[in-house]
Parts: structure tokens; sequence; C-alpha cells
């Protein structure tokens, strides 16, 4: 028998309580001089925001440690997407108690997903000649910080300084804490330096955090090649293709073996490794990009445009197929077949997708081919416009000075001459790809960017 309202029922002559099946407590009365910290936390790792913040209102004005209080609500206001209330609760916390490195850290994280790069790196710097000890994440915060100045600083040397700053502050970090993020930043600046053995040895540590991390475990493999340590980077990317097979994981192994194969211009090799991959999981855009490249190495044409034209019907947004398209039909289409039309159509598509894609990465010599190509085929008004956005992408960046070079003799013509010929400049060298090794062309071959599979930060 069961009574409506009731919290108990009557079963065989006995009386049972039932639990209640309240959705949201009160928060539990407590003394006015009790510390409730314990509490407020429990709620907020829990998730239980309506109760923290009934608890923070009611406490707030008789509280002894209201510096918590606000310490918490600006926590829940930057979890709920309330930057500026964070900010706010944040600074009135630290006003109560300056000596809190937590709430300095955490005004310098919200600063931070607000995008204001320069304040949060300033925080940072004070709550590092605040902090009694050592702390990983601030050294992580200030090489991150450091990192993304120095890469879009247009003054060389200031940008040499603070990319080595960044080093010091990463190495920092790897040794006082445990932050994969740390090791892997690390690494890449070591590559950066072509201290391979150093990165190697970095990202070696961060497999004690993530053995069966297939990037990680890529880029190891990578390196190694590049001090010509073939077998242990085959050995690195073998264990990744394990690693796939054991959790049913995309193929990033083999595809990162066929890409370095082919980079090594070992064509069949990566044709073997690619085909394993299209027996298994054939809709894969990056795969059919090279694949198409590995058909135009081999000068089968047709075989070449039909891969690449499926890895753009695959991945549509995809800039680098398009480009790469275009760039077959300029070395044959368009001089063997004289069929400008679809040269220009591929290449003003690729450019157009490079332009929408900026903000996730830039290859600004899409726009200076797209110029070349433009003059060689008397569009003079466009290849200075191109030219123009050209020079707009790329001028907060270290790009080799033989680009530099082309693209001030191709303002020169547009100035002189409507006639002449321009030259094909290859994006990929300027861009490694995203497996760090790029492809070696012969003089003969119009040179092609290849895109494998793992991208880079």
């Amino acid at each position: 028998m069961y009574e409506a309202g009731a919290e108990q029922i009557n079963c065989n002559g006995r009386i049972i309580e039932l639990p209640s099946l309240e959705v949201v407590r009160p928060a539990p009365k407590m003394p006015s001089d009790a510390n409730i910290d314990w509490l407020l936390h429990i709620y907020f790792t829990r998730r239980e925001f309506t109760r923290c913040r009934r608890l923070i209102e009611r406490e707030l004005n008789r509280h002894l440690n209201a510096e918590y209080l606000y310490f918490v609500q600006g926590l829940i206001d930057r979890e709920e997407g309330n930057h500026i209330e964070a900010l706010r609760h944040l600074q009135r916390s630290v006003e109560l108690n300056p000596q809190n490195i937590e709430t300095y850290k955490e005004i310098g994280r919200t600063l931070y997903v607000m995008g204001r790069f320069s304040q949060a790196l300033g925080v940072f710097r004070e709550a590092e000649q605040r902090s009694p000890r050592k702390d990983h994440e601030i050294y992580h915060y200030l090489g991150e910080l450091l990192y993304r100045a120095a890469t879009t600083q247009t003054q060389l040397e200031l940008a040499k300084k603070q990319q080595d700053e960044a080093r010091a502050y990463f190495e920092l970090a790897v040794q006082t804490g445990r932050k994969m993020e740390s090791h892997v930043r690390l690494a890449e600046l070591y590559r950066k330096d072509k201290q391979y053995q150093q990165a190697i040895d970095v990202l070696e540590n961060c497999l004690h955090l993530t053995p069966e991390n297939a990037e990680v475990l890529i880029e190891i493999s990578v390196l190694y090649l590049k001090i010509n340590e073939t077998q242990k980077a085959y050995d690195r990317l073998a264990e990744v293709v394990n690693i796939e097979r054991k959790c049913s994981h995309m193929p990033k192994g083999l595809l990162a073996f066929g890409a370095i194969l082919q980079s090594r211009n070992d064509v069949d090799g990566a044709l073997s490794k690619y085909s394993q991959i299209a027996n298994a999981e054939p809709e894969i855009a990056e795969l059919w990009n090279n694949i198409g490249l590995c058909f135009f190495k081999k000068q089968k044409f047709i075989a070449a445009v039909s891969s690449l034209r499926k890895s753009v019907w695959l991945s549509p947004l995809n800039y680098n197929a398009l480009y790469n398209l275009s760039l077959i039909y300029i070395a044959f289409c368009l001089r063997k077949l004289d069929d400008v039309d679809n040269a220009f159509v591929a290449l003003e598509r690729s450019s157009s997708m490079a332009t929408c894609q900026q903000a996730a990465g830039r290859n600004p010599l899409v726009f200076l081919n797209f110029a070349l190509f433009c003059y060689e085929t008397g569009r003079l008004t466009m290849a200075a416009e191109q030219y123009n956005r050209f020079i707009s992408q790329s001028q907060d960046l270290m790009l080799p000075t033989e680009y530099k070079f082309q693209a001030t003799k191709l303002k020169s013509l547009l100035r002189i001459s409507n006639h002449g010929h321009g030259m094909l400049l290859d994006a990929s060298d300027s861009n490694e790809t995203a497996l760090g090794t790029a492809p070696d062309m012969r003089p003969d071959e119009l040179p092609l960017e290849v895109n494998a599979v793992v991208s880079r930060n």
C-alpha cells in the first residue's frame, strides 16, 4: 500500500522509509562561524553549480573566508562562459588574499581563454614572481604565451628571443611536472632548432605518460629519420600500426608509413601501404591526396587526377587537394591539352579555401602560385590581387629568402612588362609535411605539396 505524498509505505504490516526523491536539496544549515569551504568544493567538483550558487549567496555576507567564495564563483562563471563576471569575482578574491597563487593562475587562464594573451602573459609573470615554489603550470602557460607571441612577431630578433624564452620555460615545466603538452611543445621547439636528438629524448620521456599515443610515436619516427635512424623509425611506426589494429582506430600509422616512403621517392612502397588502407577505410581524403601524388610521380596523369578529385569529393573544403589538383592541371592540362580554364578554376577554388581556412593554418604560397599562373595567362589585374594577398598573409611569417625573391621578381614584372613567364613555386618547401619531411623532387618535375594525415598545431 502506498500513500501519495508520504515518505513511508506499509509493506506486510511493516513501515518502510522511502528515500527522498527531491532533486536539489537545500544547503545544510551550519553554525554561523563554521567553515563550509569543504562543502562548496564538493558541490563544485560534482558540477552542481546551482547548489554552489545558493551556498555562496547565503554565506557570502557572514562567511569568514569570502575569498574562497569569490574564487569558486569566478570558476563557475568561466565554466558557463561569463568571462567578464569570472574576472570580476576572481579579482575580488585576489584582493582579499594577494598571496594566493592559484587565484592568479585562474585569472591568467581566463584571460587566455578570452584571447587577451598579452594580459595573460603579464598575470602569469606576476604569479611566477609571487610563487614560493616552482610551479609547472605557470611555466607551461608562460611558454605557451611566449611561443604564441614569437609566431606572430614581425621582428625576427625579438621573435627569436621570445622563442628561446618559451623553450626555457617549457624545459622548466618538463622538469617540475608531468604535463604531456609541455613535452610536445618542447620537442617542437627543439625540432625547429634542428636539435633532433633532444626532441627525441623529450618525446621518449613523454611516452611514460601516454605509452600508446600514436601522434607522439609518429613524431618520434619522423625525428629518427632526420638523424638517419631508419630502423628505429620503422619500429616506432610498427608500434603505431599495432595499436591501431588493436583499438580499431583510423590507420594513421600506415598513412604515416606511406607518406615517409613517398617523401623518400619509394612510390611503389608508399602505394603498397596506401592500398592496405584503401581496402579497410577507403573514405579518407588525405589518403587519396597522397595516392594522387604517387600516380603523378609515376606519370599516370589520369589516375592522379581521378584520385585527387576523389579527395576533393570526400573533403570539399580541403584546399590541399585542390591545390595539388590545380598544379597537375597546370603541369599537363595547361601545357599539353591547353586546358587553361580548368587550371584557373582549380587554383581559384584552392585560393578561396585557403582564405577561408587561414585561422586553422596559413599557406601564403598558394596565393603566390596563383599570382604567377595569372601572370603567365595574361590576367594581370588578378595577378596583382593574388600577389597582395600573398604579401598580407606572409608578412608575419619567416619565409625562405628565395620565395621573397620570386615575389619581388613578380612585382617587378607586373610593373614593367605584360609579357614573360612566371615560375611556379612549391608550397611544400616552406611548410613541411605533417610528418616533417618534404618530398625530394627532380628538377624536371613540377613540385607538389604532400599532405599527410597527422596535422600540426
